[in-house]
């Protein structure tokens, strides 16, 4: 199986530098698919802050009354996670119950650089669309070394 045309690669949320303050990724439409893994990438982290990634949900492709699905990925960054130059924080949604799903990263107490979200649609009833959003995608099989 080729997993790059079996799934739907979207980047939802770009870098932010440092800071405390939430942000919200773009709405993404989940007609067609059966769930989205949501994954947060981070920078430097402070020990001691948290790493809160939240999934919300609408019947509205506006988001006008976005909610919080149940569950969520917080997470204490302990001092091992602060020493790593590079994390990410994964969410897996499976069959939400409404249509429009978006997602919140919220570093709170420390700092914390964002390097973006990106969600990544599966198992679509019809296949997915092209993976136009990509700067590039490139399907490799059984390559030789170079």
């Amino acid at each position: 199986m080729n997993l790059l045309k079996n799934v739907k690669i979207d980047q939802i949320l770009g870098y932010f530098a440092a800071g405390q303050v939430a942000k919200t990724t773009d709405i993404i439409d989940m007609q067609g698919y059966d769930g989205c893994l949501f994954i947060a990438g981070f920078g430097t982290i402070i020990e001691n802050g948290t790493l809160n990634v939240q999934v919300l949900q609408d019947t509205d492709s506006a988001g006008g009354t976005m909610a919080a699905v149940a569950g969520t990925a917080a997470h204490t960054v302990t001092a091992a996670n602060a020493a790593l130059t590079q994390s990410a924080i994964a969410v897996d949604v499976y069959k939400p119950q409404e249509r429009y799903l978006e997602a919140t990263v919220t570093p709170a107490t420390q700092d914390a650089v964002l390097l973006g979200v990106t969600a990544i649609r599966y198992k679509g009833k019809m296949g997915p669309d092209a993976n136009g959003d990509l700067l590039k995608a490139t399907q490799l099989i059984s390559p030789d070394e170079a």
